[in-house]
C-alpha cells in the first residue's frame, strides 16, 4: 500500500512538474510572439504623398469611397476629395525622411491621392531618399514631366517609375485620364525612357483594364515596347461598376479578410499626416501627424493599436470594423 501511494505521489509530482514546464513554455511562446508582433509585424513600406493636387480627373479615382460617392455623383472623380489641397514642404519633409529612418522603413513610393511631379520638389525628395538607402518609386500619369523634372529623376536614378496609362488612343486615354492626353505622356514616357538608358531605374507601363480600352491591350504592348518600358495590365476594382472590362480575366481578385496591408504600409499626406491605408484617400482614420509625434509613437498609440484590433478581429466584432475596411475593394 505505502508502495502504491509512493508510486501515485510520485506521478503526481512528475505531472506538476510537466504542466508547470508546459505552462512556462506556452508563456514563454507568447511572450516571444509579443516580443515579434511588436518587432517585426510592423511596416516597411510607405506611400509618401508629395502632393494631393492633380492635373487629371479620373472618374474612378477615389477608390474607398466609391459606395458613398456613386450613390451621390456617380464617379469616384479626384475632384470630390474634401480634404484640403497642398504641397509638402521641405519642413515636412525633414520630418518625415527622419521618422521613416527611425522606423526601419525600406521603401518609400512617392504618390498617393495626387500627381506626385506637381509637386516641384518631388525629384529632390527622390534624390535625398536614395541617397539615403531607400528603395525609391515614383507613381505618375506622366503628364507633369518637363527637361528639368526629367533630368533630375534620371540623376536620382531611383528604383521605379510607374506611369498609369489607360488606353492606347486618344479616345479611350481621355475618358478614363480625364484632362491628360495621350499623346503627351506617350511622349514623355520616351523621353523619360531615353534619359534612363544605361541606369538601374526600372520604367513601367500599367494599364488599367477598363470596359473602354481592354481592345487596345495589344497595341499598348506594342507600344511600350518600342520604347523600352515594361507592360503589365492591372485588373479593375469596381470603384464605378459601368467601368468594369467585360473580360473577367481583367476584374481584380479579393484577398480574404483579415487584411494584412496594415501590417505591410503606412499612408503619409502632405501634411504629415499619418493614415493606416492607400484607400484613406480622404483622411477618414488620421492616427496623427508627424509634425506632432514621431512614427514610433504614433504606430503604437493606443489610437492606431485599436485600429489595428478593430481590423484583425472583424469576424467576432463586425460592427467595430473600420468603414473604410466595410468599402474595401481589396479584402474581402
Amino acid at each position: 500500500m505505502a508502495i502504491a501511494e509512493g508510486i501515485k505521489e510520485k506521478i503526481c509530482s512528475e505531472m506538476s512538474l510537466f504542466i508547470t514546464e508546459m505552462l512556462k513554455e506556452r508563456a514563454l511562446n507568447n511572450i516571444k510572439k509579443n516580443i515579434k508582433e511588436v518587432i517585426f509585424k510592423r511596416p516597411t513600406q510607405v506611400i509618401l504623398e508629395t502632393t494631393n493636387a492633380c492635373n487629371l480627373n479620373c472618374p474612378y479615382c477615389l477608390v474607398g469611397m466609391q459606395n458613398e460617392l456613386t450613390s451621390k455623383y456617380g464617379n469616384a472623380a479626384h475632384n470630390l476629395m474634401s480634404r484640403p489641397v497642398g504641397f509638402m514642404t521641405e519642413e515636412t519633409f525633414d520630418i518625415v525622411h527622419r521618422d521613416l529612418k527611425s522606423f526601419g522603413i525600406k521603401k518609400v513610393y512617392l504618390h498617393f491621392q495626387g500627381e506626385p511631379i506637381l509637386n516641384k520638389l518631388t525629384p529632390k525628395f527622390a534624390v535625398v531618399l536614395k541617397k539615403d538607402g531607400f528603395k525609391v518609386g515614383v507613381f505618375t500619369n506622366g503628364q507633369a514631366f518637363n527637361d528639368r523634372n526629367i533630368a533630375e529623376l534620371a540623376e536620382a536614378e531611383i528604383d521605379l517609375i510607374r506611369f498609369s496609362v489607360d488606353g492606347a488612343s486618344e479616345e479611350s486615354y481621355q475618358k478614363n485620364r480625364v484632362g491628360g492626353r495621350f499623346e503627351k505622356v506617350y511622349e514623355n514616357m520616351k523621353n523619360i525612357s531615353l534619359a534612363h538608358r544605361g541606369k538601374k531605374t526600372r520604367l513601367e507601363w500599367q494599364f488599367l483594364v477598363l470596359k473602354n480600352n481592354e481592345h487596345e491591350i495589344d497595341i499598348a504592348k506594342k507600344l511600350a515596347s518600342e520604347i523600352d518600358v515594361h507592360f503589365f495590365t492591372k485588373g479593375y476594382r469596381e470603384s464605378v461598376t459601368e467601368l468594369a472590362p467585360q473580360n473577367p480575366d481583367y476584374k481584380a481578385k479579393y484577398h480574404i479578410k483579415p487584411c494584412k496591408d496594415i501590417y505591410h504600409q503606412i499612408g503619409i499626406y502632405w501634411n504629415g499626416d499619418v493614415v493606416p491605408c492607400c484607400y484613406d484617400v480622404d483622411g477618414k482614420e488620421i492616427m496623427g501627424n508627424l509634425h506632432e509625434g514621431s512614427l514610433e509613437d504614433i504606430w503604437n498609440s493606443e489610437k492606431y493599436m485599436n485600429f489595428r484590433k478593430r481590423v484583425d478581429n472583424f469576424k467576432r466584432s463586425p460592427h467595430v470594423e473600420p468603414a473604410i475596411c466595410k468599402n474595401c475593394l481589396r479584402w474581402k
